[in-house]
Order: structure tokens, then C-alpha cells, then sequence
């Protein structure tokens, strides 16, 4: 039974992590994707004085959640969709319908950072804090299913880790509005009682070493321009849902890549505010 509950929390945490359950590939390829527990540290044994670190946020995160809204906006970030909080951030409508290109950029990275998490969790296998102490966390409920789960590094964290630092490559002016949300959404875990601040600290190193990678991927700069270019016309004004009209306006155009339409152009362009199919 337990066995059961676990895969349904594992697919629901999965589809959940966007406003929609459609998931696509990583940008690498999965033997090209780098072992993370070779430059991250090995956790802190419970015996160890570095466990005082652990130690001391546990006992911090428990005392957060009965400040005034830290403990709502600690379980609202367990479960809000990650388009969602980073839409929040960059105030942009970060969805399918909106932003398609954007969000692929994000989902595709991603991807990579479940993978490399996940086999640095297999690796060491560690107990989630509320487990190890036989104490509830945050969300009691789920309790039993996750003390089945492991807890280095942190997932959450190292997905709003991935996403702030992608996201800042399409806005760079919004980096350290992101980077302050990523580290507050990776905070939260500690105040969930579901990670330790050493997994949430591993998180972060792994999030920079494979963004590094990633970033350098023919493939990930030319969705890069793709996303530029959708952003660019969502903060300028231009919404930009599916093509309107099928015949070419006055006014300058632009390709769906961000280059300026000519007379050669055909095909989506946004222009006057919205997307063009041009003849």
C-alpha cells in the first residue's frame, strides 16, 4: 500500500510542477548529463559537528511556520505549479497560451536537473528531517508517503534554483528578483520539515554545475532567441496568443526567432500587437 501511495505522490509532484502534465525532453541527453555527487559534498553524518548546521534550521524552520503567513506561503510553494511562481516573479502570464517558447526553455532545463537530482538522492538515500526526529512536518497528511522518499538534495530547490537562473538569461534586469524568489522557495522546504539546509544548499550547487552545461547547448540558445523574442513582445505589450489574421498590415513585423520580417518573410510574425500569418 505504501508502495502505491508513493508512486501516485511521485506523478503528482511530477505533472504538477507546471500548470499543465505534458513534459518534454531534457536538452541533454541522459548519458551527457553530468554526475552531480562528484562535486557536491557528501551530507553531513548525524553524529558529525557539522549536523549542528542541519541541527540548528530544523529547529529555525519549525519555529518559521507560526510567524504570520510563512507556514501558507511555505505549503503554498509546496504544491503551486512552478510557471506559476516564476510568472509571479517576473510578472508575465507564463503559460502555454501566452509564453509556449518561454516555457519550454524552462521545462526542457528542467527535466535535466530531475534526472541528476534523482541520482544523487539514490546515491545516499538520506532521511527527510521530520522522519529522522519521528515528528510531523508541515503537512501531516502526506507524511507517511514521503517519509519513504529521500531527501538529498532537494528537488523543489533545485528546480527554482534551474528556473531562476534560466529565466534570468531571458530578463537579465529580473536576476535578482529571481534569485531571491529561488532561494525563498528552496527556504521553504526547510520550514516544511521536508529538507534539510544542507539539501537545500546541495541544490543550488547542483543547479549552477548543470545549468553550465546546459546553457552551452546549440540547442538551448536557439530556444533562448525563441523565448527573447515572445517575452520581449509580452512585456511590450504584444499578447501573443494564436495568429489573428492571415494577411500582411502596414507597421513593422518581427519573426517568431526576434529578427525583423522583410518581404522574404513568411509564416507567424508578430506584428501591431499580435501574431501575423504572413502569405
Amino acid at each position: 500500500m505504501k508502495r502505491m501511495a508513493f508512486l501516485a505522490l511521485a506523478i503528482a509532484s511530477f505533472t504538477s510542477l507546471w500548470a499543465q502534465s505534458k513534459f518534454p525532453d531534457g536538452f541533454l541527453a541522459e548519458e551527457n548529463r553530468p554526475d552531480a555527487y562528484v562535486w557536491l559534498p557528501e551530507p553531513p553524518k548525524l553524529t558529525g559537528a557539522d549536523f549542528t548546521y542541519d541541527f540548528y534550521y530544523y529547529q529555525w524552520g519549525r519555529l518559521k511556520r507560526d510567524e504570520g503567513g510563512v507556514g501558507e506561503m511555505a505549503l503554498k510553494d509546496e504544491s503551486a505549479p512552478l510557471n506559476e511562481v516564476f510568472g509571479e516573479t517576473l510578472d508575465v502570464p507564463l503559460d502555454e497560451v501566452h509564453m509556449p517558447e518561454t516555457l519550454l526553455l524552462l521545462q526542457r532545463a528542467v527535466t535535466d536537473a530531475n534526472d541528476v537530482n534523482k541520482k544523487v538522492k539514490d546515491r545516499y538515500e538520506r532521511k527527510r528531517p521530520f522522519a529522522q526526529f519521528n515528528e510531523p512536518s508541515l503537512k501531516p497528511e502526506e507524511d507517511d508517503v514521503e517519509a519513504n522518499t529521500f531527501s538529498y538534495p532537494s528537488g523543489h530547490s533545485s528546480r527554482g534554483w534551474m528556473s531562476a537562473l534560466i529565466l534570468a538569461t531571458v530578463d537579465p534586469e529580473k536576476a535578482e528578483e529571481l534569485f531571491l524568489r529561488a532561494r525563498l522557495y528552496a527556504l521553504n522546504r526547510v520550514i516544511c520539515g521536508h529538507h534539510w539546509k544542507t539539501d537545500i544548499d546541495a541544490s543550488m550547487m547542483l543547479s549552477a554545475g548543470l545549468f553550465a552545461t546546459i546553457v552551452c547547448t546549440e540547442e538551448y540558445q536557439a530556444q533562448l532567441v525563441k523565448a527573447r523574442a515572445e517575452y520581449n513582445a509580452i512585456k511590450s505589450g504584444t499578447d501573443a496568443k494564436a495568429p489573428k489574421v492571415e494577411h500582411r498590415t502596414s507597421g513593422p513585423a518581427y519573426a517568431i526567432d526576434g529578427t525583423q520580417a522583410t518581404e522574404a518573410t513568411h509564416g507567424i510574425v508578430i506584428q501591431n500587437g499580435q501574431k501575423t500569418i504572413w502569405k
